[in-house]
């Protein structure tokens, strides 16, 4: 037996526009908007989902929310799906050779505790979006941005892998149906460790936006590809590829 774990990117956001200003955590493009209706609408042709997992982040929250107004299936929100800084992977690993890695970790960690107001805590996201499940796959902080902060490779890997276990114990010996809606860059980490790929600081597994991927998982905790990249539910003119 075996469940099938379909992997989507956000729609496109509105930092991808011109005259958008917002730096901190940002919405969906209108284009984006109509990507998430696209997404939703695919996933009714399809049959339905068991259940959605979603990034914390508000580009993956407006992509799965039309999802879960269509499908009506339980909704879990995980900052341990967050997008990775994997530009940054080796700086980190420079400043651990040089040992100056600590250091940067608690200043980048006390900059985005400054910067909670634009990340709402778990407890506000609930109420911005009622029906979200908050419970965590590992122990998370309520005000879970810091510690995305200073991301090495490695700690990326660990929480996709932490991730991939908790949601493999929800639904190993099921037929299950699951969206994870997640990013271009934790989006490819998430499917090279589904696929017990070697860990790689580039892109893999490349989406564009709301772009949608199958990986059937076995009860043996093996993996298979069915496809990458399924972009057939959106016009021609509303595909966008966005960053590598």
């Amino acid at each position: 037996m075996s469940f099938m774990m379909y992997v989507v990117r956000h729609g496109q956001p509105a930092k991808e526009e011109d005259g958008y200003t917002v730096k901190q955590d940002p919405q969906l493009s209108d284009l984006g908007l109509e990507q998430a209706d696209c997404v939703a609408e695919q996933f009714e042709r399809w049959g339905g989902l068991d259940a959605i997992y979603s990034s914390s982040l508000l580009r993956a929250m407006q992509t799965a929310q039309p999802i879960y107004h269509r499908l009506q299936v339980p909704w879990h929100v995980w900052p341990s799906l967050c997008e990775t800084g994997r530009r940054e992977w080796p700086l980190m690993r420079k400043l651990q050779g040089e040992g100056g890695y600590e250091t940067h970790l608690a200043a980048e960690t006390m900059k985005r505790h400054g910067l909670n107001e634009h990340y709402p805590s778990l407890t506000r996201l609930q109420l911005q979006y009622p029906g979200i499940r908050i419970e965590q796959p590992y122990p998370w902080p309520e005000a879970w941005y810091p510690e995305l902060a200073a991301e090495t490779r490695e700690r990326c890997y660990d929480r996709a892998e932490r991730s991939i276990a908790a949601i493999c114990e929800s639904h190993m010996g099921t037929e299950a149906r699951v969206a994870v809606v997640c990013h271009g860059a934790f989006g490819s980490v998430l499917m090279n460790a589904l696929l017990s790929g070697t860990p790689c600081d580039h892109i893999r597994f490349h989406q564009a936006h709301a772009a949608i991927s199958l990986v059937e998982v076995a009860d043996n905790g093996t993996a298979a590809l069915h496809f990458l990249n399924h972009v057939n539910h959106m016009p021609l003119d509303k595909i966008t590829e966005g960053s590598r």
